[in-house]
């Protein structure tokens, strides 16, 4: 009678088991999404601070005025401005014989464009 009672008791704790599983691992799956969510809504509520940081910043003259000078070059009249190059960067490269400017850096867009015309045209005539 015993054994009768035990493998019952096992197969009704085995009936639950299998019954409660998946339960379980979609209950573990949901807080693992909204672990993350929430992590996710931390670092949008912390840019949103900073945006709201900059914007305040962007409100006093002070602000506008260093943005101006740094990202525009802007001056007050009667200053100057100094850009300091690094010496060890090629700015630009002179064709000796014609005496033009090759450098892809300093060359406006539409040269650049006929530069690569040529040199795609010869290659192929050369092929």
């Amino acid at each position: 009678m015993t054994t009768r009672r035990w493998v019952v008791l096992g197969s009704l704790m085995t009936l639950l088991a299998l019954m409660l599983v998946p339960t379980g691992k979609s209950w573990y799956d949901q807080q693992q999404r909204l672990d993350e969510l929430q992590s996710q809504v931390a670092a949008q509520e912390a840019a949103v601070d900073d945006l709201q940081r900059e914007r305040e910043l962007w409100q006093t003259e002070e602000y506008v005025e260093a943005q101006a000078r740094k990202r525009l070059k802007f001056v007050r009249p009667g200053e100057k401005t100094y850009t300091v190059v690094d010496p060890d960067e090629t700015i630009a490269d002179v064709d000796p014989e014609t005496g033009t400017v090759t450098s892809s850096n300093t060359q406006p867009w539409y040269e650049k464009m006929a530069d690569s015309v040529t040199t795609a045209d010869t290659a192929e005539k050369q092929q």
